[in-house]
C-alpha cells in the first residue's frame, strides 16, 4: 500500500517550487557580437542598470588638468639662510686665519682651504687678493633680503601660483614674487667679477623647494571626487533599436554592459539554487519552530492554506515591482495586518522578518530589507489599533510616516544618493493602497477562511441587532441573562489571557435557541405556571437540551462566525441537568444518567470554558434568595469545583491558577450585579471581611 504524502507537505514542497520560480538562477548572459557601423538585427536593451565608466585617456586627461589647475606644494626651510651664512662665515674664518701664516705658498693656502670648500682657484686667490670683511658684509646682507623674498632652485613655466607651508602655516604666492637661484645669482653679482659670480653660485641654495608627494596628494584628494563615470544606461532603455545602425558610442555602452556581466557556468547556477533553497528551507524551519513553541498552529487544517496564498501572492507581487523598479509599492502592510487579525501579532512579527529577509537576501539589497521590515513591523503594531471599520484608515497615517522614514534612511544613508520625491511617492502610496485593500478584502479572508476579527465580533455583538430585540421581547429573562453572562465572560477572559470580546460576544448568543420555546426555561416564568410541572423528567430534558442544538442551527442559519457556534455548542458540555435526573430517581432507580446529559462536545477553548462557568454560577446566584458576599463565594466555589470534577474543563487549556483568577473576578462582577447584604456575626463584624482577615492570616 503507498503512503499517501501528507497534504501540508505537499503545499510546502509548492511553495519552494514556486519561490525557485519566481527567483530563477542566473542565466547565461547574451554576447553581442555585432561591430560600429553595422546593423543591428534586434533591438539591444540594457537588463539592468549600469553606469559608463570613462576610459584611461579621459581620466589621465582629467587629471592632467587638475593637475594644471592646483598650486604645487612647496616647503619653506628656514635652515637654509642659516646654512648659507655659516658657510660662508666659516669660509671668512679659514681664509683670513691661512692667510696670516706668512711660511704659507699661495698654492698652499689654496689647497688647504679646497680641502674643506670645493672652491676654483681663481676665486680664492680673489678671497686672498681682497678684503673678505667687506665681501663678507655684502654678501651677508643681501642675501637676507633674497632669503626673505624666498628662492627656488628655478621657476616652472606652468606654475603662476604656489602654495608655502612653513610648519602650520600655509601661504599662497604668486611665483614672480620669488626668486630663482639663477636671478639671485645675477642680483647678487650684478657689476662684480666673474671670480664673485662663482662664489655666490657656490654659496646660494633654494629655500623654497618643490614637495612633489603634497602635491600629488592634493591632486588625488580632488582626483578622488571627480566621477569616474560620464552617464548611467537605464534598466529597460535601447542601447541599440533594430534596423538602425551601430554607433561609436552604441558600441561602446555594449562592450561596457558585457564587462559587468559575471562568469556564469554550471557551478555558478548549481551553487546559486543551493543557497537559496537553504534559505527557502531555513524559512520555513524557523516557521514550524515557532509555530509549535507559540503554538500559533501555522500549518494546521486551514491555516496553512491561508499561509501559502497569502505567502505567494506576496512573492508574485513582489517580484513584479522589482521588475518594474518600483520595489517601494510593495505592499508587505497588508499581507502583516491580515496575519495579525487572523492569527495574532506575534505571528505578524516573524512573518514581517521572514518576508523582508527573502527578498533583501535574494535581491541583495540593504535597502529593500530594511524598507520591508519597517513597513511591517509598523504595520503589526498597527493592527492593535483597530477596533471597528473606521479604524481601519489609522493605519494609513502610521505606515505612510514609517514607509517615509525607511526610504529616507535607504536613499540618503545606504545608498548616498539624493533625495527621490518619485520614491517618497511611491512609499505614501503604498501605505494608502495597502489599507484600501485591507478594507475591501477583509470580508472575502473572513468567509473563505472562516475566521472572524474583533471587528465582525463587535458587529455581531451590537445588542440592537433584530435577534436580540426580539429576545428581549420574546425571552427578557434569558435577554438579561445573556448580558449578565457577557460581562462576567469578558472580564474573566481578560484577566486569563484568553479573548474578551470573543467571550463577551459568545455569550450573548449562548442561548439564543431558546427563543424557540421561551416559557420552558425558568428565567422567562414570571408569574405563570412552570410547564414542566405536567411533564416528564425524560420529556423536560429533551426540551432543554434542544436549545443547544436549536441554537446551533440558529447561528448557521444567520452565518454567525465558528468560534461563536462552537461556544453556543460547547457551552453546557455534557453535563447533567440534575433537576430533572433526581425527580426521575425518585421515581425509578434504574435511570441513566446519561440521558439526562447534553450531549456536548465539552469546552475546547478558554473562550468556550469561561462562558460555562459564567452560565452556570450566574444562574445559581440568580436563583438563591436572600443573597450575600459569602453565599456569593460558597456558589462560585461549588459550582467551579463541580464542572472541574465532573471533567467539563478537561479538553480546554484553562489551568487551576486561570479558574482562579476567574472565580476572583466573578465575584467582583456578581456583587455589582446582585448588590448582595452583608452578613453580621454576634460580635457585629462583617463576616466576610472576617473571612478575608483569617485567609490573609493562612
Amino acid at each position: 500500500m503507498k503512503q499517501k504524502i501528507p497534504t501540508n507537505h505537499l503545499i510546502l514542497i509548492g511553495f519552494v517550487l514556486l519561490l525557485n520560480a519566481i527567483f530563477p538562477p542566473p542565466g547565461v548572459p547574451t554576447k553581442h557580437s555585432i561591430n560600429e557601423g553595422k546593423i543591428a538585427t534586434a533591438n539591444i536593451i540594457a537588463p539592468y542598470d549600469f553606469l559608463i565608466p570613462k576610459t584611461e585617456q579621459e581620466l589621465y586627461e582629467e587629471k592632467a588638468e587638475i593637475a594644471a589647475r592646483i598650486p604645487p606644494v612647496f616647503d619653506l626651510d628656514n635652515s637654509v639662510h642659516k646654512m648659507v651664512m655659516k658657510k660662508l662665515d666659516g669660509l671668512q674664518f679659514l681664509v683670513d686665519s691661512l692667510r696670516d701664516i706668512s711660511s704659507l705658498t699661495e698654492d698652499s693656502l689654496i689647497f688647504l682651504v679646497q680641502r674643506e670648500y670645493a672652491l676654483d682657484s681663481d676665486v680664492i686667490r680673489y678671497l686672498v687678493k681682497n678684503p673678505f670683511a667687506q665681501t663678507h658684509k655684502e654678501l651677508a646682507d643681501r642675501l637676507g633680503s633674497i632669503y626673505a623674498a624666498g628662492v627656488l632652485d628655478s621657476k616652472p613655466a606652468q606654475f603662476r601660483i604656489i602654495t608655502i607651508e612653513s610648519g602650520n602655516r600655509v601661504i599662497v604666492e604668486t611665483i614672480e614674487r620669488l626668486f630663482s637661484i639663477s636671478e639671485a645669482e645675477s642680483i647678487l653679482s650684478y657689476r662684480k667679477k666673474p671670480e664673485y659670480r662663482v662664489l655666490v653660485s657656490f654659496l646660494l641654495a633654494p629655500n623654497v623647494i618643490y614637495n612633489v608627494k603634497k602635491t600629488e596628494e592634493k591632486i588625488e584628494e580632488v582626483f578622488a571626487n571627480v566621477p569616474k563615470t560620464k552617464g548611467k544606461i537605464l534598466k529597460g532603455e535601447i542601447i541599440v533599436e533594430k534596423h538602425k545602425r551601430v554607433t561609436r558610442e552604441a558600441r561602446e555602452i555594449i562592450t561596457v554592459l558585457e564587462t559587468t556581466y559575471i562568469s556564469v557556468g554550471t557551478w555558478e547556477i548549481l551553487k546559486t539554487m543551493l543557497f537559496r533553497n537553504l534559505l527557502y528551507f531555513g524559512a520555513i524551519f524557523l516557521l514550524l519552530n515557532f509555530s509549535l513553541v507559540a503554538k500559533a498552529q501555522l500549518f494546521d487544517g486551514k491555516n496553512i492554506y491561508f499561509v501559502a496564498l497569502l505567502s505567494a501572492v506576496y512573492l508574485v507581487i513582489g517580484k513584479i515591482t522589482y521588475a518594474t523598479d518600483t520595489i517601494y509599492l510593495l505592499p508587505i502592510s497588508f499581507f502583516v495586518l491580515l496575519f495579525a487579525l487572523y492569527f495574532n501579532f506575534n505571528v505578524a512579527v516573524i512573518i514581517t522578518l521572514t518576508f523582508a529577509a527573502v527578498f533583501g537576501i535574494i535581491l541583495n539589497s540593504m535597502p529593500t530589507f530594511i524598507f520591508l521590515l519597517v513597513s511591517g513591523t509598523v504595520a503589526a503594531f498597527s493592527s492593535r489599533t483597530i477596533s471597528s471599520r473606521l479604524s481601519l484608515y489609522r493605519p494609513i497615517i502610521y505606515i505612510s510616516i514609517a514607509n517615509v522614514a525607511a526610504i529616507l534612511f535607504a536613499d540618503l544613508y545606504l545608498l548616498k544618493g539624493r533625495l527621490n520625491l518619485w520614491h517618497l511617492g511611491e512609499g505614501v502610496l503604498n501605505s494608502v493602497l495597502a489599507s484600501v485593500l485591507f478594507v475591501l478584502l477583509l470580508p472575502l479572508f473572513e468567509k473563505l477562511f472562516d475566521f472572524c476579527t474583533d471587528l465582525t465580533l463587535l458587529e455581531q455583538g451590537n445588542l440592537n441587532l433584530p435577534l436580540f430585540k426580539e429576545m428581549a421581547i420574546e425571552a427578557p429573562g434569558t435577554y438579561h441573562h445573556s448580558i449578565i453572562v457577557g460581562n462576567l465572560a469578558e472580564a474573566a477572559a481578560r484577566m486569563i489571557g484568553a479573548d474578551p470580546i470573543l467571550a463577551r460576544v459568545g455569550a450573548y448568543y449562548h442561548d439564543i435557541g431558546k427563543l424557540k420555546k421561551p416559557e420552558y426555561y425558568i428565567e422567562n416564568q414570571r408569574g405563570v405556571k412552570n410547564p414542566h410541572d405536567t411533564l416528564k423528567p425524560q420529556m423536560s430534558t429533551l426540551i432543554i437540551i434542544s436549545h443547544v442544538k436549536d441554537g446551533v442551527g440558529m447561528a448557521k442559519k444567520m452565518k454567525l462566525p465558528k468560534k461563536i457556534i462552537s461556544i453556543i455548542e460547547q457551552h453546557h458540555g455534557t453535563t447533567t441537568i440534575e433537576l430533572f435526573y433526581n425527580k426521575a430517581l425518585d421515581t425509578s432507580s434504574s435511570i441513566n444518567e446519561d440521558t439526562f446529559r447534553y450531549p456536548g462536545p465539552k469546552p475546547k477553548t478558554k473562550e468556550a470554558a469561561v462562558v460555562m462557568l459564567a452560565d452556570t454560577v450566574e444562574a445559581a446566584a440568580r436563583s438563591e434568595k436572600n443573597i450575600t458576599v459569602t453565599k456569593l463565594q460558597k456558589i462560585l466555589k461549588d459550582n467551579i469545583e463541580k464542572k472541574l470534577a465532573d471533567g467539563q474543563l478537561d479538553e480546554c487549556p484553562i489551568t487551576r491558577q486561570d479558574l482562579g483568577l476567574v472565580s476572583t473576578t466573578f465575584l467582583s462582577t456578581l456583587t455589582g450585579v446582585f448588590h448582595p447584604r452583608v452578613e453580621y456575626d454576634q460580635d457585629g463584624e462583617d463576616t466576610n471581611e472576617k473571612a478575608n482577615k483569617k485567609n490573609r492570616r493562612s
